[in-house]
């Protein structure tokens, strides 16, 4: 296959990188232009087939599908697509497509070469950002990680067998990593210059778990020109007071969360008073019926309105749910909300499995970080 060939490749990307190419199609490969940009694209068809109703059969849809291997900015940068390129080395046998899962020849060539400045496209087209005004603040390096591969051997449905077995549920592997960026880059909504901070979860690579992330950091006034400093800026000034003062706090995806020794369950801190005030609301609140008409009588209007409209603190301990912006949702064992905070304990999972579950020993109050935006990003880097 030609996207194996390394010599052809390299003949591929210097082409790219000539202000006129020489050369514009190499098989599947081809410089292309689009709204007067220059792209290197790969090519190919889709393999699905569609229902023909009006012959009753099957006909094959060959759609036209590529994946953007490099681009090149109205500055002229140019710009490696470090996303994996699912079409490039993909194969169609007997009905199955096997898609591309790893870095590719042509991608390794790009980074090596220190001409091409590897991004992951896909987290571009997530956050509907301009490529074209890309520009580069700091970076990370690229590095090798270690990352759990889903294991074809292990039946879920089986998890027992498995454990006897000794048949694991992920493989470890090494993985390639192009590693923490800090660039801006122009909304393709507002034309606004943001900055943003792409990398992997720091926490969750311990475990195997490779989540990458994007997230707008806050400027606060001071340019942000080293990826430790958007980490920073993205701490809140509670989270770092609780740090100076000895507390451990724990970190699970965006949120943080800080040891507390008083007991958030507004019940308990209630006088005798309150708590007859509280049971009184509540049952005017839930009366209907009848049975409403005999407590505003026996209370008087005023003051059956009054408790009707009075605000009741949440008191009960219950399943709770936290979410940041359009972030899939953690959950905690038990939670509370008090006011604009919350607390919760026990175990606290996340429904994407993108974090590995902690578990907190009594109440913690749960803060999100300063991003002013994040995205998810979809399909995978490399």
């Amino acid at each position: 296959m030609i996207c194996e060939d390394k010599s052809k490749m390299e003949e591929v990307t210097d082409n790219f990188l000539l202000d006129n190419p020489k050369k514009k199609v190499w098989g599947n490969f081809r410089i292309e232009y689009e709204n007067g940009a220059m792209q290197l694209v790969y090519r190919s068809v889709s393999s699905d087939r569609t229902w023909n109703r009006e012959y009753s059969r099957y006909d094959n849809d060959r759609e036209a599908i590529k994946d953007v291997i490099a681009f090149k900015t109205g500055e002229g940068m140019v710009l490696g697509n470090a996303s994996i390129l699912p079409l490039v080395g993909r194969t169609v046998a007997w009905g199955y497509e096997h898609k591309n899962a790893r870095q590719t020849v042509i991608q390794g060539i790009m980074e090596a070469s220190q001409k091409y400045e590897m991004v992951p496209f896909n987290v571009f087209s997530e956050a509907k950002l301009d490529l074209s005004t890309f520009k580069t603040i700091n970076t990370g390096g690229a590095e090798t990680v270690k990352r759990n591969r889903e294991n074809p051997d292990y039946k879920g449905y089986e998890p027992e067998e498995m454990e006897k077995a000794g048949i694991p549920e992920f493989i470890p592997e090494d993985a390639h990593f192009m590693g923490s960026k800090l660039f801006s880059v122009s909304s393709k909504e507002t034309g606004t210059e943001k900055t943003f901070l792409f990398d992997i979860d720091r926490n969750e690579i311990k475990h195997g778990i490779f989540n990458p992330f994007l997230v707008e950091v806050p400027q606060n006034g001071t340019p942000i020109k080293t990826v430790d400093e958007a980490y920073d800026s993205l701490v809140p000034e509670a989270v770092k007071k609780a740090r100076e003062a000895g507390k451990n706090v724990i970190r699970q995806g965006e949120w943080y969360f800080i040891p507390t020794t008083e007991s958030p369950i507004v019940e308990e801190n209630l006088t005798t008073e309150q708590k007859r005030e509280r049971a009184m609301a509540l049952s005017v609140k839930s009366a209907y019926g009848s049975n409403k008409t005999e407590m505003r009588e026996l209370l008087g209007t005023e003051e059956f309105e009054r408790l009707k409209n009075l605000s009741i603190p949440q008191t009960e301990v219950k399943r709770f749910e936290l979410r940041a912006g359009k972030n899939r949702p953690n959950h905690a064992e038990k939670g509370i909300q008090v006011g604009e905070k919350y607390f919760v304990s026990g175990e606290v999972s996340h429904s994407g499995r993108e974090h590995k579950t902690i578990t907190l020993d009594g109440w913690h109050e749960a803060m999100p970080n300063e991003a002013i935006g994040s995205f998810t990003i979809t399909g995978d880097v490399d």
